[in-house]
């Protein structure tokens, strides 16, 4: 189920929201949480019940896994617990994600000829699963108790995050769940996740989807790209993807504020950085203090010299490309970002003498590197560079803008193309420089948690909310998945 559908919107949200607080007037709290953990997993199976399987088995290997423990004093077999635990995690992932990729790569250097159907991934697998390897991580070190099973199977099914993040851990969401006062339905949670919703869902619908439309367009068309299209067409899925995700984030983080719970934060305006670390810090911000945490420290951090810090650093990246997804052009993002972190660790002080030029710089790396990583694969990735950097203008800037035709603004292309077709070229290309400056200027603004604070709660931000939230619903018939829906 998607959050940008009017069956979530009309039905599934309001009846989640209804019967939970309607539950929670019984002295029994766990009737409130079955019926939460119960809407979660008609969340998910909605798309297609054989997921839900792979989920219900994962939830409840884990949980044994963590029963087991529990009476389990022995240093090492605690130990052997938790190695089959990773290796376990790690197997159900490397099955559904990279299996096929690996019986092709062995096909392709081995030169076997091993067929097999294709297998296909399970929505939110890579979430659900780093989830629960660091609950079983944590349950090692002893510093997670052992839940139960209603509390694990919400930490692990709760809907809002559940499909594409944030990645939670453990002690951020299960004891929002015990705390009695959360129980009690607040009207000031419940507008702010609300316009947090609104916002979220704007982003997606009004902006990501149709920056898509260009982007999709030339994506598929790049042997045909110039030199500035082939710019327009990177730059534009950058900020698709930039408000595609943090648009789904910013939804879920409204949602569960609506039923009284605190998701952390995914973004924290990541094009503001001066550096590609300083992006990692800012940009899937979950993601990255999970690699941190349960790899990078591991592996040592920074405690063992500069050169085996860079070392960790790489490793994490790498692991950072392959989480993304089976295919050789994640990888190379992955070590594109390992290397330029790398860089930025071993000389700290090759930076511009001014923060405006290692922001720009940061941009331009980090926007040539997604491009990589949109591709399909690496031929297609080196097509799209070499025409960045070498097809010349060829006048396509009127072709790429011409793509932009949305319900909002169909009308009037099919009213211009009657009366005054000389001027179609104008307002498709009036349609672009509208959407690249707002996109821009929305980018460089304010976060919408700091927008909602100033605004959200004025006359004017409400009547502003509300006119979003109409256009956004219309333009419903138009859903799209969530590009992270991918990974």
């Amino acid at each position: 189920m998607l959050f940008n559908s009017v069956i979530f919107i009309t039905i599934f949200l309001p009846l989640g929201i209804l019967g939970w607080f309607l539950l929670q007037r019984l002295e029994n709290p766990s009737y409130a949480k079955l019926f939460l953990v119960g809407m979660s997993f008609w969340f998910y199976g909605y798309y297609n019940r054989y997921y839900l399987w792979i989920l219900l088995a994962s939830l409840a290997g884990n949980y044994f896994l963590s029963w087991l423990m529990e009476g389990q004093q022995a240093p090492r077999r605690r130990r052997a617990l938790a190695v089959c635990g990773i290796f376990g995690n790690i197997g159900l992932l490397f099955y559904f994600k990279y299996f096929n990729f690996f019986i092709d790569n062995c096909n392709f250097f081995l030169h076997t000829d091993i067929q097999i159907e294709k297998i296909a991934l399970p929505l939110g697998i890579s979430f659900f699963t780093f989830q629960q390897l660091s609950f079983v991580m944590e349950r090692y070190k002893g510093s997670a108790p052992h839940y139960g099973i209603l509390d694990y199977a919400f930490f692990v099914s709760f809907f809002p995050q559940l499909v594409a993040g944030p990645i939670v851990l453990h002690s951020e969401l299960v004891p929002q769940l015990q705390r009695r006062e959360n129980r009690r339905f607040s009207w000031g949670d419940f507008y702010d996740g609300v316009t947090l919703f609104i916002l979220g869902l704007a982003k997606k619908v009004l902006l990501a989807d149709s920056l898509a439309v260009l982007v999709n367009a030339e994506y598929n068309n790049i042997a045909a790209l110039d030199t500035p299209a082939a710019w327009i067409t990177i730059i534009w899925y950058m900020m698709e993807l930039y408000f595609d995700f943090s648009g789904y984030c910013d939804m879920a983080r409204g949602i569960a504020r609506m039923l009284g719970f605190w998701l952390p934060e995914n973004f924290d305006s990541p094009f503001q950085a001066t550096s590609v670390r300083e992006f990692w810090r800012r940009w899937h911000m979950t993601l990255s203090r999970f690699l941190s945490q349960y790899i990078y420290i591991p592996l040592g951090g920074n405690r063992k010299g500069k050169a085996r810090q860079c070392l960790n650093l790489l490793i994490v990246f790498l692991a950072s490309g392959l989480w993304h997804g089976a295919n050789w052009t994640f990888v190379l993002w992955g070590l594109m970002h390992g290397l330029a972190v790398v860089f930025e660790t071993a000389f700290p002080k090759a930076r511009f003498r001014w923060e405006w030029m290692n922001r720009l710089a940061t941009a331009v790396f980090v926007t040539l590197s997604f491009s990589i990583f949109r591709s399909d694969s690496l031929d297609m990735a080196a097509l799209l560079w070499r025409k960045l950097f070498t097809a010349g203008n060829q006048g396509m800037l009127l072709g790429v803008c011409n793509t932009l035709i949305f319900p909002e603004n169909y009308a009037m292309f099919k009213l211009l193309g009657m009366f005054a077709p000389g001027l179609v070229n104008v307002f498709f290309l009036c349609c672009f420089l509208l959407l690249s400056i707002l996109s821009i200027g929305l980018i460089c603004g304010p976060k919408a948690e700091e927008w909602i604070r100033k605004r959200g709660h004025t006359k004017m931000g409400t009547l502003c909310l509300a006119t979003l939230f109409a256009w956004a619903f219309i333009s419903l018939s138009q859903v799209s998945v969530f590009l992270y829906f991918n990974f």
